[in-house]
């Protein structure tokens, strides 16, 4: 008898062991199943559900790598190697300070907000390029882009034209979004984007912006809706044929999606828009965009 119920416990153990084991992920977006028109939350416990802040998640162009962030600020990766996704790490380039916002560039350099030393405020932008198969030691983006305050929430267009969250007085929070042109090897005087993107007005909040590749549309998160609260929506901008952006259209109700909802970001492949809200990261598809956008182009 005795043999007999150790033989059980041994056979419940390795039960319970093998539900334990998280299964290989395989495939694009870590092997989750694509949304619809409806927002669903990505990688539950995974990605999502353990208390993200300050970014969206960001996928190379190849869709091979992903970065995003945890508590304290530190910036994770995973990578599809041999088919398989690897388990969640630490960058290798976000061990120094409090870091957030990571963006990948179509060029696959890595732009984000840190705290290191040597910066010119509380939070610089900061980049890190590939080389030789690993990412190099991370440079400041100098006095043209970082000031004595706080910079952060970097996002390129195809042409590296950065947009990004900056210091903006008057403003609530004191915080608004900016871009700069490079040009002739560097980047220029930012220029704080005029109303209909920034209200001045000091109840509300405009920022992390997300700029399209060919700089069509700009996405960011306002509280414009109702300036006497802080729940913020996701806006889509579109520049008309003068260059000029149109009045911002309120994406999160056209998603029907009424909790607070920021960072914006389409993924490289065009196919789906991320975003975060309380604890979570969420997906759906970019085909409510395409709707809006040809609506506003007629």
């Amino acid at each position: 008898m005795r043999t007999i119920l150790l033989l059980l416990l041994l056979l419940s153990n390795l039960v319970n062991a093998q539900e334990n084991i998280v299964p290989a992920l395989k495939g694009e977006y870590l092997g989750q199943k694509p949304p619809g028109l409806v927002p669903e939350i990505f990688a539950p416990e995974l990605i999502s559900g353990k208390g993200r802040l300050h970014c969206f998640p960001t996928f190379s162009a190849d869709l091979k790598q992903i970065l995003w962030i945890v508590l304290p600020p530190k910036i994770m990766t995973m990578r599809e190697v041999v088919r398989e996704w690897t388990p969640p790490e630490p960058a290798t380039f976000s061990t120094e300070g409090n870091n957030q916002a990571p963006f990948i560039s179509a060029e696959n350099s890595i732009y984000f907000a840190s705290s290191r030393a040597g910066g010119k405020g509380a939070l610089d932008i900061w980049y890190t390029t590939k080389e030789a198969g690993s990412f190099s030691i991370p440079q400041n983006m100098g006095v043209n882009i970082n000031t004595d305050k706080s910079e952060s929430h970097p996002t390129l267009s195809q042409n590296n034209t950065l947009f990004y969250t900056g210091f903006v007085p008057g403003k609530l929070f004191n915080r608004g979004i900016y871009c700069s042109n490079y040009e002739q090897g560097e980047y220029q005087t930012p220029l704080l984007l005029p109303e209909p993107i920034n209200i001045m007005d000091p109840r509300i909040l405009d920022y992390t912006p997300f700029i399209s590749p060919d700089e069509s549309y700009l996405l960011f998160c306002s509280n414009r809706q109702n300036p006497e609260q802080e729940l913020c929506h996701i806006y889509i901008a579109f520049k008309n044929k003068n260059g000029n952006w149109e009045e911002p259209v309120d994406l999160s109700l056209k998603m029907n999606f009424t909790q607070s909802s920021k960072f914006p970001y389409i993924s490289p492949d065009n196919k789906y828009l991320f975003f975060s809200s309380g604890e979570n990261f969420y997906w759906v598809s970019t085909d409510a965009i395409k709707k809006i956008k040809k609506t506003a182009t007629q």
